[in-house]
């Protein structure tokens, strides 16, 4: 065994992170050197790469091939696909239209995109974003991080994880002005998931159908600007909360009235 392949085994989360953190920065220098011609400051496929590696170092192609057929599990009722394509773009639009009811007004610049387009950002960001991401945060470090711990507490430290991996995307999705709610939103976000996660047996697909949806929505941002686009944050992730609270209040920190029993399912 290398050395490599023993420490990971020993450590295996903090390998996870150091992998996904190393894979999806590199990006990051070469965007600062290259600003104008560098396509994105993060590679959103870096935590896939990473989940492969580490399954792999530890227990080689069946733990990688177990690992990835959550991505096809797909077999989990259709509530749970409505959730996850309509929950995102329902509190966006929630959002928008308290903005406007409080006062806000429409950017001048702005320009609803078709339908042939939102398609095409959805797929786009189905296969880059949601396949990067979801089935290394969700489908390895979530399950690892619930270990001894509630629910609701692995998706905190997960969140903060998380959070940590956006750090190249500061004065790009996030700044100074909208940081607070957005950081709230990773964090709901996350918990939303978890439970959802808990209640398909651990589908990858949900995840990252609803990371699609969400990240697909986000277009609605451009209708305002400056302060109204501020408050716009606000609103949204005031709404993110006001879900996870609801979610919280009928399930409490377990996020599922019975844990074990999604636990056994999605291992």
């Amino acid at each position: 065994m290398t050395p490599l392949a023993s420490f990971t085994r020993t450590h295996q989360l903090l390998a996870f992170f150091v992998f996904a953190y190393a894979f999806s920065w590199w990006a990051w220098v070469w965007y600062r050197l290259d600003p104008g011609h560098a396509d994105a400051p993060i590679l959103p496929l870096g935590p896939l790469l990473a989940a492969g590696l580490t399954l792999a170092l530890i227990g080689g192609w069946p733990a990688v091939t177990t690992w990835l057929a959550r991505i096809g599990h797909w077999r989990v009722g259709l509530k749970w696909y409505a959730l996850a394509l309509l929950l995102p773009p329902a509190l966006t639009l929630t959002a928008v239209g308290l903005n406007l009811w409080l006062g806000a007004t429409l950017s001048a610049e702005l320009a609803f995109p078709n339908w042939s387009d939102l398609v095409v950002r959805f797929v786009f960001i189905f296969l880059l974003i949601g396949l990067g991401e979801e089935p290394a945060w969700r489908g390895f470090a979530l399950p690892r991080l619930l270990v001894g711990r509630t629910a609701l507490g692995g998706s905190l430290i997960l969140g903060a994880l998380h959070a940590v991996w956006h750090l190249p995307l500061l004065g790009v999705e996030y700044d100074a002005g909208n940081i607070l709610p957005w950081l709230m939103s990773v964090f709901c976000f996350g918990i939303v998931v978890t439970w959802m996660w808990l209640h398909t047996q651990g589908s990858l697909l949900l995840p990252m159908l609803m990371h699609a949806s969400n990240n697909t929505a986000a277009f609605f941002w451009r209708m305002f600007d400056g302060g109204e686009q501020i408050a716009l944050w606000w609103l949204w992730s005031g709404l993110w909360l006001v879900t996870v609270a609801a979610v919280v209040t009928l399930t409490g920190p377990a996020l599922t009235r019975d844990r074990m029993a999604a636990l056994k399912d999605n291992q």
